[in-house]
C-alpha cells in the first residue's frame, strides 16, 4: 500500500537517493551529489513543505519537488523535478502525486503550476496534457567545451569596456533583454545564489550595451543579452568569451533558450554550436 504525503519531514538524504534511482535510466541522466542536488534545488527556490512523495513501507519511491515564487506577476509553483524509482515506474504513481500536488497548491492560493519536460519524453507530455497543462514555450539548450571560445578569441572591439559588477541591476534586463528568462535563469534564481555568479556589463562611452551572467563552478550562463541597437556587431561573441575566463569548468552551457528567438539562433550558428533536443515549458493555470 502506497502512502502519499508532503516531504516536509523527509530527510534530504532519502530524497537524494530516490532522485538518483529515478533518473538513472532517464534520457538525460542526473548524476548529482547530495550537495549538488541541494544547491540546484535552492537556486530554483525549492520549497520542501510544498513538495510531495509516495512512500512504500516508509521508503520514498516517488516525488514531486516544487519551488515557489512569482512568475509573470502570479503566485507560481515550479516543478524542479518529478521522478519515480525504477522498481515502481509504470504504476500510475506520478498521476496520483500530481493530483495531490495540484489540490494542495490550490489550497495554498497558488495561481499556476509551471514545469519543463524534454521534448522526446512523450509519456510525461501526455500525462501533463491530460491534467490540463499547456505548452507555453519551446526551449533549446546549448552545451559546448570552453575551448570552443577560448582557443580562438575574437579581437577586442574599440571603445567597449567589460566590467565585473557586484550588484545585479534589474535595469540591465529591462534595457537589453527582448525575451523573458526561464524560471531557472531568472533574476530571482541568480539572486538566490548570487555569490556563485559573476556578472559582466559591457559599456561604450558609459552607456550600457550588454551584460552576461555565469555560474563559476558549472559554466552555466543563465543570462546573456546585448542592447538591441548594438546587436550583430560581434559584441555578444566577445562578451561570452570574456565570461569563459571566470568559470573553472571545462564545459559551458546555456539552458532553456527560447527556440523561436532568432538572435540567439543566429548567435550560436555563428559560433558553430548546435542545440540539444530541448524542452517544452508547460503551464497549468488554476
Amino acid at each position: 500500500m502506497l502512502a502519499y504525503t508532503n516531504l516536509k519531514n523527509t530527510d534530504f538524504k532519502e530524497i537524494h537517493a530516490a532522485f538518483l534511482d529515478a533518473f538513472s535510466n532517464y534520457e538525460e541522466p542526473f548524476e548529482l551529489t547530495e550537495q549538488e542536488l541541494r544547491y540546484m534545488l535552492e537556486r530554483r527556490g525549492y520549497d520542501q513543505e510544498l513538495s510531495y512523495g509516495a512512500f512504500y513501507e516508509k521508503k520514498l519511491v516517488g516525488f514531486v519537488l516544487n519551488a515557489t515564487g512569482n512568475w509573470y506577476g502570479r503566485s507560481t509553483a515550479y516543478d524542479t523535478g518529478t521522478g519515480i524509482v525504477k522498481e515502481f515506474q509504470g504504476q500510475g504513481i506520478a498521476r496520483k502525486l500530481f493530483d495531490l500536488t495540484i489540490k494542495e497548491l490550490k489550497e495554498k492560493k497558488i495561481k499556476q503550476y509551471l514545469l519543463e519536460v524534454i521534448k522526446t519524453n512523450s509519456k510525461a507530455i501526455q500525462l501533463y496534457q491530460s491534467m490540463g497543462f499547456q505548452i507555453h514555450k519551446i526551449y533549446d539548450y546549448y552545451v559546448f567545451p570552453k575551448s570552443k571560445l577560448t582557443d580562438n578569441p575574437s579581437k577586442k572591439i574599440k571603445d567597449i569596456i567589460f566590467e565585473e559588477i557586484d550588484v545585479f541591476d534589474r535595469e540591465y534586463v529591462e534595457k537589453c533583454c527582448s525575451i523573458y528568462p526561464s524560471w531557472q535563469n531568472s533574476n530571482d534564481a541568480v539572486d538566490r545564489k548570487f555569490d556563485h555568479f559573476t556578472i559582466l556589463k559591457a559599456t561604450k562611452q558609459e552607456e550600457l550595451i550588454g551584460y552576461g551572467v555565469i555560474e563559476r563552478h558549472t559554466g552555466d550562463i543563465p543570462q546573456l543579452a546585448i542592447h538591441p541597437k548594438y546587436r550583430k556587431q560581434g559584441i555578444g561573441r566577445v562578451l561570452i568569451q570574456e565570461l569563459a575566463h571566470f568559470t573553472m569548468s571545462n564545459q559551458m552551457k546555456m539552458i532553456n533558450i527560447q527556440s523561436d528567438y532568432i538572435p540567439y539562433k543566429d548567435f550560436f550558428s555563428n559560433l558553430e554550436i548546435s542545440p540539444g533536443k530541448g524542452q517544452y515549458e508547460m503551464i497549468l493555470k488554476f
